[in-house]
């Protein structure tokens, strides 16, 4: 089994790395694939540049032997997760899928969204107070398992209110992030 893990990042928190810590407990794969998203995210406009959140990840997950970060998303163009999926599929075999539970109510807006469920397993990561849309997910026929983490931090906070929310990073992240001056700009 070899998880793929991908997202924004921006910044990785310390909640990133416990589902990461998490993952790696409960399904023992043999490797973990961290995945961050290529700068072309359009909608996603206060994204910073790849190489900054590639080498934050590399700092929050530098002794986890077990992770590898993953660039194949720092492209110039938007090729969605099954074009990801399927060249990490020329390498490993066995692929799941990570996902937040709330993302799937919006899975059918993905490109390619029924070759992703058709031909890859999906470890959904849901919270105590989010409840399964059974029906959706067997409509979609996802093929899966079930992680819980409970968790309040947010990138978006710490993007937002950077002084105030540097106890939810990593320490070598938080240096990384005041060394380089990011997330300044940004105000509430």
């Amino acid at each position: 089994m070899v998880l793929v893990y991908g997202g924004s990042f921006n910044p990785p928190t310390i909640a990133h790395e416990a589902i990461i810590h998490k993952l790696y407990e409960e399904f023992k794969p043999r490797k973990i694939l961290i995945v961050p998203t290529g700068n072309y995210f359009s909608w996603k406009t206060d994204l910073i540049d790849f190489e900054h959140r590639f080498k934050m990840l590399e700092l929050m997950t530098q002794n986890l032997d077990y992770v590898e970060i993953s660039r194949l998303e720092d492209t110039k163009e938007f090729l969605g997760s099954y074009h990801t999926l399927n060249e990490l599929n020329k390498q490993y075999d066995d692929l799941y899928f990570v996902v937040g539970a709330d993302h799937i109510k919006t899975l059918d807006h993905w490109k390619d969204y029924k070759l992703l469920i058709q031909n890859y397993k999906f470890i959904l990561i849901t919270r105590n107070n989010y409840s399964f849309d059974d029906n959706l997910i067997s409509k979609l026929g996802l093929k899966y398992k079930k992680m819980m983490f409970q968790s309040d931090i947010s990138s978006s906070e710490i993007r937002q209110n950077l002084n105030q929310n540097l106890d939810k990073l990593k320490s070598n992240v938080k240096t990384y992030i005041l060394e380089n001056k990011l997330y300044e700009e940004v105000k509430v």
